[in-house]
């Protein structure tokens, strides 16, 4: 991996465009949680240095506070254990991108991939047929750091992972407009009707399904977001939020987060931190083909 001035928007196709659609595809997987791979000390290192000087911070209206700056230092420091996880692929990433964040509430219902703002102004110094484009989006690693809470036992609540991947720009999901107020930069989607989803082999779901009921018994079971805001998903895998258990997935895959486990009756937890890694993946011999002629016809 070549770390160099550019941010990993630099080095991507534009997210719907149908070769970076079809390479992400190609390269979904389930997703999936690993336990105990970071020490107390290692953690407790970790994220302080998210409040190093040359950091890039900033806040939601909800008191969400994200860090962004030095991630490929903690790529590096922890370059094998990761590796190990993502594979060989990790470390053939250009740039990786991410972010610390500190939440008091729950994340709502989004994927994370990137905004298109974020990438249209990277044109004037990186056009859409320079030679460093010819990565997508990839897979997400999520590390979290910690709990802070007021109770004796230490619960920070899950993650539910949906079978649903949708491959495009950054969303948040609100069907039926549930969810009032938003705190989020990404595009707000309301209807799913006209959604292409895709599961964890990559195969397209049909559109006729994205109507159907969510699973009322998980509903209750997991999560505190409104049910309607749900329709058309299912659930591929709930993950406990646990410190030094980092969790992969799909940058395009649907997920959010509950206030906690719900059999308790009450938030357990008051914030907690974590840190997200993204990774690139360049595109397949046969699409960079297809992508270098294209340009060149332009």
């Amino acid at each position: 991996m070549i770390v160099n001035e550019y941010l990993r928007e630099h080095h991507m196709l534009p997210m719907d465009h149908p070769i970076a659609v079809e390479n992400m595809r190609r390269h979904i997987s389930p997703a999936g949680k690993y336990e105990n791979c970071f020490s107390k000390d290692e953690l407790n290192d970790i994220w302080k240095k998210a409040f190093q000087s040359h950091r890039q911070a900033r806040m939601n209206r909800n008191g969400t506070v994200l860090v962004a700056g030095g991630l490929e230092e903690i790529y590096f420091q922890f370059k094998e254990r990761i590796d190990k996880i993502l594979g060989p692929q990790a470390e053939k990433s250009p740039s990786i991108g991410g972010n610390y964040f500190i939440t008091p509430q729950q994340y709502g219902l989004h994927n994370d991939s990137i905004r298109p703002e974020d990438f249209e102004v990277t044109y004037h110094k990186t056009p859409l047929n320079h030679e460093r484009r010819k990565y997508t989006c990839w897979k997400n690693f999520l590390i979290p750091l910690w709990i802070g809470t007021h109770h004796n036992e230490v619960d920070g609540g899950q993650i539910a992972f949906f079978d649903q991947r949708h491959i495009d720009w950054a969303h948040v999901y609100n069907g039926g407009a549930e969810t009032p107020n938003i705190a989020s930069v990404y595009k707000i989607t309301t209807d799913y009707t006209e959604l292409q989803f895709y599961n964890g082999k990559g195969d397209a779901i049909p559109k006729h399904l994205n109507g159907r009921p969510f699973d009322k018994e998980i509903h209750k079971t997991w999560m505190n977001t409104p049910y309607k805001r749900l329709q058309g998903l299912s659930i591929e895998e709930v993950m406990q939020w646990e410190p030094g258990c980092p969790m992969t997935f799909d940058a395009v895959q649907l997920h959010n987060s509950n206030e906690g486990t719900k059999e308790t009756g009450q938030k357990m937890w008051n914030s907690k931190m974590g840190l997200l890694l993204t990774f690139l993946i360049e595109l397949d011999e046969d699409l960079l083909l297809e992508w270098r002629k294209e340009q060149k016809q332009m």
